[in-house]
């Protein structure tokens, strides 16, 4: 996503409760043109694996940080 300027701070990957991935990610970006332009990689392929896109909004991503959070606060006390 490099070409379509990321904020790079706000990239998210989404864990489940029991730590592994669940294949999701939010990425806000500089201007909504480059994430018009993002969108142009709608089905396409990474390497060998095949994505989506899909229009996010700022709630939504700020649920996913704080239930990322709460997962990994929960797993951190489970391995102690």
């Amino acid at each position: 996503f490099k070409d379509y300027k990321p904020i790079q701070d706000s990239i998210l990957l989404t864990y489940r409760m029991d730590g592994r991935s669940t294949g999701e990610a939010y990425v806000a970006f500089e201007t909504p043109e480059s994430a018009k332009e993002a969108m142009e990689l709608h089905r396409s392929t990474i390497g060998s694996r095949y994505i989506e896109l899909f229009i996010s909004n700022k709630e939504e991503h700020t649920r996913n940080v704080a239930r990322s959070t709460n997962i990994a606060r929960s797993t951190l006390s489970t391995n102690r």
